[in-house]
């Protein structure tokens, strides 16, 4: 695309240079995939191929430069050879969105899109929307752990991809036909304008709980951004909306679109009743504004409940009728990392899960509680570099709910694992846990000391298959440690 077509959508720039004859191969924000006819946007904060984080894009200009960009996307002027194209923006991630949407000829508008966003349960509600849409439907799903096209697995980086992967993303789903895409949409997402141009037709509030104060600062400041995704709505689209969440009459509010209410406590366009629970599944009378229905779930947990209900929201606003849902959620829902569990013949239980919040955490081992284990023994600790105040929240949490804890390291980053386990220690309420920071001797520790009938879970690193220390990233999946270590102690 021509570069002075392209920047016709930022309506505030300052251009160095002659962009009427330049031809614009690919935008990115990474050096390493600059290719020669590149346009390189420099942004702050974003991480690499190699898992490296850049905090500040500008400091790497001359390396997009040197692999063949023709032009640069600032928000500061600096000297580059007198062949770059220098474009001043006030906001350079805010640029790159609609640069990006440009590029791709906003593709997103060929696909009915699906938002959910809130603190805890956005990747199961997308995979429960997905199991209901694909029996009639081309869909595409886009999270956590990777995004798929009618079908098939691609791996993903981010939970929202930055905009100039979302928009080849979105492009490959429009090449495919795809109609229905449910994607997770997290406040930095929406905060680094990685979701500006795309247009919604359904938006799902699901909780907010304490998480991210690292980067919002305030819970406040954190329902704010998440309040932008239901403020894009029109009227003729809808919102979801868990009414029994203390901040569901915010989301509410902010928006202009249809909505529709689902609960447990509160009353509620969507509920259920005639709850029955077993570590298989459960049990349960559906009941939505298109008929009630008689539903066998594989999944198991009340917050689960919670997130089927937000999917058949989904459903219903778009006119999917009441057998298609039923069959959507007795179908095998698999979703990597979430109350996993980790089967080797052992007399007791071992699940992973991603819960990484004090709300998630204390949901999991609710759970757990009610599968009436003899012990419920707990392996977790906290992320370095991310909300710090939460730390001796979790704590508490763990151990009121555990008979025994061990504290170990999650992913410390560039974080001593040792002073985020004493922050955690600080919220500790009885003693019978250990401290070992080596997360695999910390799991292989749990699991050595199981009698029958416990549960052991694994806590925050749930799908993950990376751990993040200070000087490198390291492969490390709790699912593939427990299995190994299983298979060494029951041989």
């Amino acid at each position: 695309m021509r570069l002075n077509l392209l920047l016709e959508e930022l309506a505030r720039k300052e251009i160095f240079g002659n962009t009427d004859a330049v031809d614009i191969q690919g935008i990115v924000y990474d050096p390493l995939r600059v290719k020669p006819g590149y346009l390189y946007v420099a942004i702050n904060m974003y991480t690499q191929l190699d898992k490296i984080e850049i905090p500040d894009g500008h400091d790497v200009v001359h390396d997009a430069v040197r692999s063949g960009a023709v032009a640069v996307v600032l928000e500061k002027d600096m000297e580059l050879p007198d062949s770059v194209i220098k474009i001043i923006v006030p906001n350079s991630r805010f640029a790159l969105a609609r640069l990006a949407n440009k590029f791709y000829d906003f593709p997103s508008r060929a696909i009915h899109m699906i938002g959910i966003t809130g603190t805890n349960g956005k990747t199961t509600t997308t995979h429960i929307v997905e199991s209901i849409f694909k029996r009639h439907h081309r869909t595409g799903l886009i999270g956590t752990l990777y995004y798929k096209i009618n079908g098939r697995i691609y791996q993903s980086k981010d939970t929202t991809p930055e905009p100039p992967d979302l928009q080849e993303i979105f492009t490959r789903m429009k090449n495919e036909q795809v109609d229905y895409c449910t994607m997770e949409v997290s406040s930095h997402g929406i905060e680094l304008f990685r979701v500006d141009g795309i247009r919604y037709r359904v938006a799902v509030f699901t909780n907010l709980t304490q998480d991210h104060l690292d980067f919002h600062k305030t819970m406040e400041q954190y329902r704010q951004t998440k309040m932008k995704l239901f403020k894009w709505l029109s009227n003729d689209d809808y919102a979801v909306i868990n009414i029994d969440d203390p901040s569901a009459h915010y989301f509410i509010d902010a928006t202009e679109s249809r909505v529709l209410t689902y609960g447990l406590k509160n009353h509620a366009d969507l509920t259920v009743k005639d709850i029955e629970m077993t570590i298989k599944g459960m049990e349960f009378t559906l009941v939505t504004p298109a008929g009630t229905v008689r539903v066998k779930p594989k999944l198991v947990g009340k917050f689960n409940i919670y997130n089927i209900l937000a999917a058949v929201g989904v459903a219903v606003s778009q006119g999917i009728d009441l057998e298609t849902i039923k069959e959507g959620l007795e179908d095998s829902i698999r979703v990597s990392g979430r109350f996993e569990i980790v089967d080797k013949g052992q007399p007791f239980s071992v699940v992973v899960d991603y819960a990484h919040t004090p709300d998630g955490i204390e949901n999991v081992l609710n759970l757990a509680r009610e599968l009436k284990p003899n012990r419920i023994i707990t392996v977790f600790g906290c992320g370095g570099d991310r909300d710090k105040e939460k730390r001796p929240i979790m704590g508490k949490i763990v151990s009121e709910f555990s008979d025994y804890f061990v504290i170990t390291a999650d992913n410390p980053r560039n974080e001593d694992p040792v002073e985020i386990a004493q922050q955690i220690r600080a919220g500790v309420t009885h003693h019978r846990y250990a401290e070992i920071i080596d997360r695999r001797k910390a799991i292989e520790h749990a699991i050595k000391m199981a009698q029958p009938g416990d549960i052991i879970m694994l806590i925050g690193k749930g799908h993950e298959t990376t751990q993040t220390l200070k000087h490198e990233t390291i492969h490390f999946n709790d699912v593939e440690v427990a299995q190994e270590i299983l298979t060494n102690v029951m041989s």
